[in-house]
């Protein structure tokens, strides 16, 4: 059998999707692993998983520098009263070089 302890719910902006982040870990294994869950809400089903996503233990470290490195800090800072823009952007790659790749 499998524990699971949820460590955060992040919700969305429409209600009917959430980002889980839990801890999961099975009996008689004393590893335990981060797993971040993306979920839906239906009326007939409840909430439901869309995607899963593991994070293995030597795998922590790594994530949680990034996320609150010296960088990000920096950054953060900076755009403390800034707000995140829902429109996507578009990138434009110069075709010529793709034939150079690899």
């Amino acid at each position: 059998m499998q524990k699971e302890t949820i460590l955060n719910v992040f919700p969305s902006t429409d209600d009917l999707h959430r980002l889980v982040v839990a801890v999961q870990q099975d009996d008689g294994d004393p590893s335990s692993r981060l797993v971040l869950r993306q979920e839906t809400f239906a009326e007939d089903v409840g909430w439901f998983v869309q995607s899963r996503v593991a994070i293995e233990p030597e795998q922590v470290a790594g994530l949680k520098m990034a996320l609150s490195g010296p960088r990000s800090q920096r950054r953060q800072g900076k755009r403390k009263d800034a707000t995140l823009s829902r429109v996507p952007a578009i990138l434009s790659f110069n075709g010529a070089l793709a034939g150079n790749a690899g």
